[in-house]
């Protein structure tokens, strides 16, 4: 993917100068195509200054290039935010792949304090939202016990098997 837009000259507005400027309505396209197919005669016979119709033309095509560009490169940047999501969830696949290999040897290894201390950081990224979810869940059953409610529930099955993939510490 490549755009080249050399040719387009850049105008910058201060973030608080940009809601004083002027903004074209829909209508504009009709206008500006008015302008852009006058012809010298109709330019005398209505008195219009033959520079300011030039400029405003010159402008009327910078604009035009200006839109051109932006609305490719905003395709690109949607291809690119695809592009960003899709690698980003073939890196959370392979994240948790990983790190559940690594848990796995790490329970039936001699040596699991090196394998959890190279993979701690991707173990603890696999985790944190298992872990998040739980500490959550424990804070809203107390706050119910707290409003008098029933006696919280019990920790479902699944919550115990999560503490039995949990790694292993390093000492233990």
């Amino acid at each position: 993917m490549n755009i080249n837009a050399s040719g387009v000259v850049i105008k910058t507005v201060a973030k608080e100068d940009r809601s004083k400027l002027g903004k074209l309505r829909v209508e504009a396209h009709d206008a500006m195509n008015a302008v852009m197919l006058l012809t010298p005669e109709e330019i005398a016979s209505a008195g219009l200054n033959p520079d300011d119709v030039t400029e405003l033309r010159s402008v009327i095509e910078e604009y035009r290039q200006a839109v051109m560009f932006l609305k490719a490169a905003e395709r690109m940047s949607d291809k690119l935010r695809q592009t960003v999501l899709s690698h980003g969830h073939t890196i959370a696949s392979l994240l948790g792949e990983i790190s559940a290999q690594g848990r796995r040897r790490a329970r039936v290894s001699p040596e699991r304090g090196d394998i959890l201390d190279a993979l701690t950081p991707i173990i603890n990224y696999q985790t944190a939202p298992a872990k998040k979810a739980r500490l959550t869940r424990v804070r809203n059953e107390e706050a119910a016990a707290e409003q008098g409610a029933e006696e919280p529930t019990k920790e479902p099955a699944k919550a115990k098997a999560f503490e039995e993939d949990a790694p292993v510490s390093v000492a233990g």
